[in-house]
């Protein structure tokens, strides 16, 4: 019920190309963090099967609570970039974000 009446204050105050555009950013702003949340998941999967460690290991290597180090490793924890650090500190493995100036379009 609430979501209806705030998108009809926002259609009362945005014009409808307006709404379009920030319905688009939100969209990438979720596959980028998805992509992201992966990347993550993806290096501590590898850092487990390298080092040959379970899970109650790992939380207490990263010294994270097992909800936290559970959604890390499902792809679904909202890091911060301080957390992202501490993880590949751990990790032994440098971060780099590569930022492209356009974006690919996907075609279906």
């Amino acid at each position: 019920m609430k979501t209806k009446k705030f998108q009809q204050y926002l259609e009362k105050r945005l014009e409808k190309s307006e709404i379009a555009e920030i319905e688009k950013v939100a969209k990438l702003e979720v596959e980028f963090l998805k992509s992201l949340q992966e990347d993550v998941s993806k290096a501590v999967a590898k850092y487990m099967a390298d080092e040959n460690i379970g899970f109650n290991e790992l939380v207490r290597r990263l010294n994270i609570s097992p909800t936290q180090a559970s959604n890390i490793q499902r792809g679904r924890a909202n890091l911060t970039l301080a957390t992202i650090a501490h993880i590949f500190a751990l990790l032994k493995m440098k971060p780099h974000l590569v930022v492209k100036n356009k974006l690919q379009h996907r075609h279906a």
